[in-house]
């Protein structure tokens, strides 16, 4: 059987593998608590379903072929593909390894790393931030603490400006589109190591995640993309109202 969620304090720093593919980013990291011992990253679209699994197995071969306690994955929002491909490749190192799946929300796991910065700045908060599309971010704000203010929001850069302050640290691959506020150098990306950190934290306090049940967090329902020729086909073969 699988672990269910707990409030029991893990009785040794857990070894998780961490997945990231919501976004352009393949990655894989390898921690014990919340110590990284390794990390593979490829930032390339469109390799995810060709090299995620050969990067999980060279991290894991490398490592010594370690035995696991969880494996962790970026839960969202982000690429529909990416989420699909990184949330089934977790689900089925979860059911082979009989080991507990740990769902990070993408942004969650960018705000954690921000945290002990944050928490060194007086009156300080965290906006994580990622790239949705048409010029839309999806957006969440947390406390210096890394507790969530707001739920994800998917949002223009207009709205996003108007909750920026002197002290709001930016963070996630979507921070460097803006000016304001706290930039901090290796913060304005996404990693597995992000999430592998933050699924340790969430291990010790009990968290564990049935892996039969996990679904991506999509925010937004999937509409296919439109090139630029298909939407101007579209417009030309609209009825001329006017004729009517």
């Amino acid at each position: 059987m699988f672990a269910v969620p707990s409030t029991a304090a893990s009785e040794h720093p857990p070894r998780i593998l961490a997945i990231e593919t919501s976004g352009s980013v393949c990655a894989v990291a390898l921690v014990r608590g919340t110590y990284l011992l390794g990390e593979y990253t490829l930032d390339e679209p469109g390799i995810h379903d060709r090299m995620l699994a050969v990067l999980a197995e060279r991290l894991l071969s490398d490592a010594g072929s370690p035995p696991l306690d969880a494996v962790a994955v970026s839960a969202g929002p982000g690429s529909f593909t990416g989420l699909r491909i990184g949330v089934a490749f977790a689900k089925g190192l979860c059911f082979a390894r009989r080991v507990p799946l740990l769902a990070v929300p993408t942004l969650e796991a960018c705000a954690a790393a921000a945290v002990p910065i944050a928490r060194q700045i007086h009156d300080c908060d965290i906006a994580a931030i990622a790239a949705a599309h048409d010029e839309l971010f999806f957006v969440q704000h947390y406390s210096a603490d890394g507790q969530p203010l707001t739920a994800v929001e998917v949002v223009p850069t207009t709205a996003i400006e108007l909750r920026i302050s002197k002290t709001t640290i930016l963070c996630g691959p979507g921070a460097a589109t803006f000016r304001q506020g706290i930039h901090i150098p290796g913060l304005e990306r996404l990693a597995a190591r992000f999430v592998a950190r933050r699924a340790a934290e969430l291990y010790v306090a009990g968290v564990r995640h049935d892996p039969a049940t996990v679904t991506p967090l999509y925010v937004e329902e999937f509409a296919p993309r439109q090139s630029v020729k298909e939407k101007a086909y579209l417009r030309s073969s609209k009825p001329d109202e006017q004729s009517h």
